[in-house]
């Protein structure tokens, strides 16, 4: 608590000249505070009894002049306060916010969303409320300590009773306010833990109505409102415990002290003007000390909030310029990873050992399954993180010692899901480069090939992209963020599986402006999309974060039972129609399939054309846990996740499937319900082969079903 007062004064210590006119304000409405009650002696000992009407009308009139300057100055203060208090306020905002920025992804990846944003709406707002009551916490403050002086001048026998009382009107924040600042912490962290689940639920919104899990997600949410309601009662409870026991000894305060005082005006040790006074003062002192009470809870909660802030602001970025980090000049040679290991967790390298060489004016591409690594090279190269061992190189330049803002503005970068911000398409392509004129913008677009698209709106580049880019289709978005990465005209250019959340048609569109984009630049293109890497000058297939294959696409094809030949020979066989809605399969390929490797090619032939081309959206549930079994199912483009029902009723992943994958086979066989569910993690493109379909055709082909019928056992 005492950390927070110290903070909140350094604060105001920043800006000492108006923080000066405000105390010099606040104790010239003390000493009229203070004057009042005091009148009252000396209207009656010094006018009214002794009949001294023009002392009276002195004494009057004096008040009445206070009161009016009381109020001026007050009404000024105020004024000066609020302009004060915001400013200070917006203090806190701001350093929280610069703090964001200054942050790794790696602390993004660790803490939720909601967490943070409740840091903004309700720790600082904490702090909002109490710093704009300071000045009437300093009121009441002061004015204890005023007043108790006066009263030791009316009378010090009576003074000395109602000090020695005072404790006892301290005694509640002393028992009850440690409990209330624990339990008004705890209850923070639960609102933090509340705002993250309505955020991380209306994200997850598709899923939730596809799999049906709203009562599971309303009954988790109770369990929040249960928590938060146990612990909003408790802290609510200690601060009611405050003023209850602090109102009780204020009470007993007034009632020893008047009896006493009573006594000694009637031994006449006391004057009546005196006793008037001491009461009123008394009386004043009660109300200044549950004043003190009743900003204690707002007091209680800033401090917590405070603490939550300052946490944030005392995180220490693991990512962060060095003293000696010097600007990379203009990209020259070549990019190199020196014996890389790198993992998230301590228990697991996403990179182990890696070497290589990218130089300048090079397609590298990344390729390899989920978990090889390929993100992390990405992670690396942008230097969201730093190797746990080895180095990453920059025309020979360790990457820890070039400055960040230096390495970043040479590269442009495009990820899978590009997120746009709510405002004009002009203003997010500009992001791209701040200080860009319209003119850049428009050939940014012009080159990212949606310069006639936007045109055509109504509102051309000021039309308002909606909440992340929803206004737009995938494909839009994609190229407005492609036009915001060469904005830039970068040296190098990072392509983060760009295209795999696109349709068929969109995404061989996509491609083929990027192809054109960058014979001039130097890429490295992270994709598991072989398609995409084809063109390559080396592609890097990279196995359990290690280096397993690397060559241009020939040179890997020529390589026996390698990893790249079989995951492209998964991947191909297909041919997409240009609108990506029909999709041809070929006899060779449906021999990579166990269910197929044994048959004719003459009855393959015969069952290629009776696959179903089948197209679905992102955030679709294909097939539920339980299903009937009535379909086989080729993943021509796209991802899924494969989920099944764990033990609370909701569902885990178990695998993901990408292109050339396959499930459903056991439908062919035997009518057996389906055992996961199944959900697309991209737009995905399938053919499909229905159970009728196959079990007629076994019909003409009776050693083919006597081989179905060994292989169904």
């Amino acid at each position: 608590m005492f950390s927070f007062v110290r903070i909140v004064v350094s604060s105001f210590l920043r800006y000492r000249l108006p923080t000066a006119l405000l105390l010099a304000a606040i104790v010239v409405e003390l000493a009229y505070e203070t004057f009042m009650p005091l009148s009252f002696k000396f209207i009656i000992d010094f006018a009214i009894v002794p009949r001294e009407y023009t002392l009276l009308v002195i004494i009057l009139c004096l008040m009445v002049s206070g009161a009016l300057a009381s109020v001026v100055i007050g009404i000024l203060r105020d004024r000066m306060f609020t302009k004060l208090g915001s400013r200070i306020v917006t203090d806190y905002y701001k350093q929280l916010f610069e703090k964001l920025q200054s942050l790794p992804t790696e602390f993004y990846h660790r803490t939720n969303g909601g967490d943070i944003v409740s840091r903004f709406n309700n720790d600082l707002i904490s702090i909002d409320t109490f710093i704009m009551l300071i000045p009437y916490a300093l009121l009441s403050l002061f004015g204890l300590i005023f007043n108790v002086a006066v009263l030791f001048i009316l009378q010090w026998q009576l003074a000395l009773i109602a000090v020695i009382g005072l404790p006892l009107c301290l005694v509640g924040p002393k028992l009850f306010g440690p409990k209330a600042y624990d339990a008004s912490y705890k209850l923070k962290e639960e609102q933090a833990n509340i705002a993250t689940a309505v955020q991380e639920n209306v994200s997850a919104q598709p899923v939730i109505k596809a799999f049906g899990l709203q009562s599971l997600f309303i009954k988790r949410f109770d369990d929040h409102m249960t928590h938060y309601r146990n612990l909003s009662s408790r802290s609510s409870f200690s601060n009611f415990l405050i003023d209850r026991t602090t109102n009780m000894g204020t009470m007993i305060l007034n009632l020893t002290t008047i009896c006493v005082g009573s006594l000694l005006a009637y031994h006449g040790i006391l004057s009546i003007g005196s006793l008037l006074a001491f009461s009123s003062i008394l009386i004043s002192l009660s109300y200044l000390v549950a004043a003190i009470t009743w900003l204690a809870p707002q007091f209680i909660q800033a401090t917590s909030g405070m603490q939550r802030v300052r946490e944030l602001l005392e995180e220490q970025p693991s990512i962060y310029d060095s003293e000696t980090a010097r600007d990379l000049p203009h990209f020259e040679r070549g990019i190199e990873f020196r014996e890389v290991k790198f993992g998230y967790t301590p228990e697991q390298l996403s990179l182990n050992g890696i070497s290589l060489t990218i130089p300048k004016g090079t397609y590298a591409a990344f390729v390899g399954a989920s978990g090889s690594g390929k993100s992390t090279i990405i992670n690396l190269l942008m230097r969201f993180y730093d190797p746990q061992q080895g180095a990453v190189l920059y025309d020979g330049t360790d990457i820890r010692q070039i400055a960040l803002q230096s390495l970043r503005s040479q590269i442009g970068i495009v990820f899978q899901e590009s997120f746009l911000f709510r405002s004009s398409i002009r203003e997010n392509i500009r992001l791209g480069k701040p200080e860009a004129s319209d003119e850049e913008v428009v050939q940014a677009a012009r080159s990212a090939e949606i310069h006639d698209f936007i045109m055509s709106l109504p509102d051309g580049y000021d039309t308002d992209v909606g909440e992340r880019g929803g206004r737009l289709s995938g494909g839009q978005r994609q190229r407005v963020a492609i036009a915001r990465a060469i904005i830039r005209e970068p040296a190098i250019l990072i392509l983060d599986e760009a295209t795999s959340a696109l349709d068929p048609a969109t995404e061989v569109a996509i491609n083929a402006t990027l192809q054109r984009l960058t014979a001039r630049r130097t890429v490295i293109s992270v994709t598991h999309r072989l398609a995409s890497a084809e063109h390559a000058d080396c592609i890097y297939v990279l196995n359990q974060g290690e280096v397993a294959e690397q060559g241009s696409h020939q040179q890997l094809l020529k390589l026996p039972a390698g990893r790249y030949k079989q995951s492209w020979q998964k991947q191909t066989g297909f041919e997409i129609s240009e609108d990506g809605y029909h999709v041809e399969v070929s006899a060779e390929r449906l021999k990579l399939f166990p269910i197929f490797a044994d048959m004719d090619d003459s009855f393959l032939q015969g069952i290629s054309h009776f696959f179903a081309t089948e197209s679905y959206a992102k955030d679709r549930t294909i097939i539920h846990e339980g299903d009937p079994g009535d379909k086989f199912y080729v993943i021509v483009r796209g991802k899924v996740e494969v989920l099944k029902k764990d033990e609370l009723g909701g569902n885990a992943r178990v695998a993901v499937l990408s292109d050339g994958d396959f499930f459903g086979e056991v439908a062919l066989l035997r009518n057996v319900p389906r055992t996961a569910s199944i959900q697309t993690l991209t737009p995905v493109v399938f053919i499909t082969l229905q159970r009728e379909f196959f079990q007629d055709l076994l019909k003409h082909a009776p050693h083919l079903a006597e081989f179905m019928e060994s292989r169904s056992k």
